[in-house]
């Protein structure tokens, strides 16, 4: 008999496979993102049958094949199935786990990943914060989980942490100073940061996962995040998420 484990984890997509089975990538803590099988979920009063459905977190109980896992049980934790029944909510949550399924990598530990993609659904299921702040949240707090993020807390040129107009460079932010020094910047980067902007790019990167959501912007910062994490990410992810077409 083949020996199994116990990951934790969400089901990010699920497919039809055969007639009665299903394949599905899950985001697990301890292993990452992996696929796996579920066979005979989509028979009438399959124990696997809710357990395999997208948005799902829980435990699931697998054994391992030479390709794919294999789905043994799963005991569900939270189901944010509300999130289907709003257009924008199905469409952001999509969003959210297509960059997942993107970034994350098969047999590397997602610790942060996952609670980060957790906690982004609960946002998005209380429907506390704007769904266009909570992308731009989610967005640079998962870069910056894989490596990809950016010195903001000072002039990456020349240390200064009090500089009030700020540009966005390579790697961070440069100062009023420094960018005067350079008179190639404005032509690579022409937009600058507002203070209050910069401080909420630090408040998303140094915060707790827990408290990431517990805060509203400006109509002008929101559109100077827009602006910014558009350039960012065209940056660092030379990629197109086609959930993208079908946010609001």
């Amino acid at each position: 008999m083949r020996e199994t484990i116990t990951l934790t984890g969400m089901v990010l997509v699920s497919s039809p496979v055969k007639e009665y089975d299903k394949r599905i990538e899950i985001l697990t803590r301890e292993c990452g993102r992996i696929p796996a099988f579920a066979q005979g979920a989509r028979k009438q009063n399959s124990a696997l049958s809710a357990c395999t459905v997208p948005f799902t977190f829980g435990s699931f109980e697998v054994y391992e094949g030479r390709n794919a896992y294999s789905v043994k049980s799963g005991t569900i934790e939270n189901y944010f199935g509300s999130l289907t029944d709003n257009y924008d909510s199905l469409c952001y949550a999509s969003y959210f786990t297509e960059v997942a399924r993107y970034i994350t990598r098969e047999n590397v530990r997602a610790d942060a990943e996952l609670l980060l993609l957790y906690i982004t659904f609960k946002a998005l299921q209380a429907g506390l914060v704007p769904t266009k702040l909570i992308r731009r949240i989610f967005e640079l707090r998962i870069m910056s989980e894989q490596g990809e993020g950016l010195g903001l807390f000072s002039c990456i040129r020349c240390g200064n942490a009090d500089a009030f107009d700020v540009y966005i460079s390579e790697g961070g932010l440069i100062c009023k100073d420094c960018a005067k020094k350079d008179s190639e910047l404005k032509k690579r980067h022409p937009f600058r940061l507002s203070y209050d902007t910069k401080y909420t790019l630090q408040y998303i990167m140094s915060s707790k996962p827990q408290k990431l959501y517990n805060f509203n912007v400006s109509d002008q910062v929101m559109a100077e995040l827009d602006k910014f994490m558009t350039v960012y990410l065209a940056r660092y992810i030379p990629h197109h998420f086609n959930s993208l077409d079908f946010l609001s």
